[in-house]
């Protein structure tokens, strides 16, 4: 007859249990903050805003951005802030025309009034509108070029532009030495299958004089 042996489990000694303790502890909070970015992310993503800068002479400039939410994917490297120089051509550091950062915001604050276009009249309407707005010809092209690759195909397209206040609280920009013309454009895509009438809000065109900085950008629902 055989006879089992009763092997009692040896409890951890307690600066082992602690440790794991504290292991599964960040573990767990690494699960959460991973989760909640990837949320954000796929809701709230302030995809691709690009920062142009016109200084009136070839310099130094600093740029930081902070943002109310989750700050990621930068060209060049942010750090603790961008330093970089610029020409008055708007050249940074020899070899980019802006410095590049995405955002997942948390909360949106979406204005009423926009526009409805049809999808095969995107690239129209932004060749009409975007200089309007204040895009110079190479923004504009850079902007067209990114966007009708990003937004899939649809029946229409709802466009809104943030105002101004929810942008600057949002995606807060501090630029030294102080610009005296600043174009901040980020607008929200959300794909229609049907037509609809929403108000046009009024588009006043905005006058680059002085040190410029222009930015754009777009968050798709």
């Amino acid at each position: 007859m055989e006879i089992k042996k009763n092997n009692p489990r040896i409890p951890l000694p307690p600066k082992k249990k602690r440790i794991r303790t504290i292991a599964k502890i960040i573990l767990l909070w690494l699960i959460v903050f991973l989760f909640a970015s990837i949320t954000l992310a796929s809701l709230n993503t302030a995809r691709k805003p690009a920062i142009y800068l016109y200084p009136t002479e070839d310099m130094m400039v600093n740029v930081k951005v902070n943002v109310n939410g989750l700050f990621f994917n930068d060209i060049p490297h942010y750090g603790e802030g961008w330093k970089v120089f610029v020409t008055k051509d708007g050249i940074i550091e020899g070899k980019y025309d802006y410095l590049f950062y995405e955002a997942a915001l948390l909360h949106l604050d979406i204005p009423e009034k926009g526009w409805v276009v049809k999808y095969d009249q995107l690239e129209n309407w932004f060749d009409e509108k975007l200089p309007k707005f204040g895009l110079n010809e190479k923004e504009k092209r850079q902007f067209v070029e990114y966007w009708i690759e990003e937004l899939p195909e649809s029946n229409y397209y709802e466009i809104k532009l943030f105002d101004k206040k929810f942008v600057d609280e949002n995606l807060t920009l501090d630029i030294s030495p102080k610009p005296e013309t600043i174009i901040r454009l980020l607008f929200h895509f959300k794909a229609l299958d049907e037509n609809a009438n929403i108000e046009e809000p009024i588009i006043v065109t905005p006058e680059r004089k002085g040190f410029t900085v222009v930015e754009w950008g777009g968050i798709l629902r």
